[in-house]
């Protein structure tokens, strides 16, 4: 060694990572453990032990990881925060890189922002839209529902009337032999049917705009009661 020379150790400054790193490893926790404690993806945390800023997501997010690591390494936040603001500000002077948010939303959760509300919205009025087409569609091209309430068919009555109650669709037409009859606004019909002697072929028919109809035909016998039925029936 000439003379007049010494070696003289320089110290390397301590990068914020580095100090993470190194107060993880005095506690003797692996990544895995400190994920667990912190809830931060032990990805991110290699990341901050690496000052790897780049693949770090968004600002906001990664100053909640530095004080939520350093209180976790029992450090001081307020001093972790700054030295990573600065650290940061280099990196971005130097490289002249904007460190952009990551799409970590299976990491932190969805961002809901216009770029992506508006495509939803837009989806969702379409399948609305679509949705509404085919249900109208459906309700002109199938037949209308039709049920009679009363009476049963194939009936065997001994009065020369009967009434037809049933319900079908609000905005059908109901004819009864060809008669029309009107409908409520709950779909609801009733007519009295004016009986011949004998079997009574009685036809229903729902029709609705498109006209597309649906047809239930019912027997009414009508049997009345003789003379010597009904002086049995007063002795009785």
């Amino acid at each position: 060694m000439s003379a007049g020379f010494s070696l003289k150790k320089i110290k390397t400054k301590q990068t914020l990572g580095m100090k993470f790193k190194r107060m993880r490893s005095r506690l003797r926790i692996s990544l895995l453990d400190a994920e667990l404690e912190t809830k931060i993806r032990a990805k991110y945390l290699e990341y901050l032990e690496e000052s790897d800023w780049r693949s770090l997501p968004a600002d906001a997010y990664t100053k909640g990881f530095v004080i939520r690591y350093a209180k976790f390494l029992n450090m001081d936040t307020n001093k972790a925060l700054a030295e990573y603001k600065a650290e940061r500000s280099i990196f971005i002077n130097r490289t002249g890189d904007l460190i952009l948010p990551q799409k970590t939303a299976k990491d932190f959760g969805y961002i809901i922002t216009p770029k992506i509300l508006i495509p939803i919205v837009s989806s969702i009025f379409v399948l609305f839209i679509f949705g509404y087409i085919l249900f109208q569609v459906y309700g002109f091209a199938a037949a209308p529902e039709l049920q009679v309430i009363s009476p049963s068919n194939n009936s065997i009555v001994e009065a020369d009337n009967i009434e037809f109650r049933g319900v079908t669709d609000q905005t059908a037409n109901i004819f009864i032999n060809s008669e029309k009859v009107s409908v409520s606004s709950e779909g609801k019909f009733a007519a009295d049917i004016k009986l011949s002697k004998g079997v009574n072929i009685i036809e229903i028919k729902s029709q609705n705009k498109a006209q597309k109809e649906k047809v239930l035909t019912y027997t009414v016998e009508y049997k009345p009661k003789t003379a010597e039925a009904t002086a049995q029936q007063n002795t009785n």
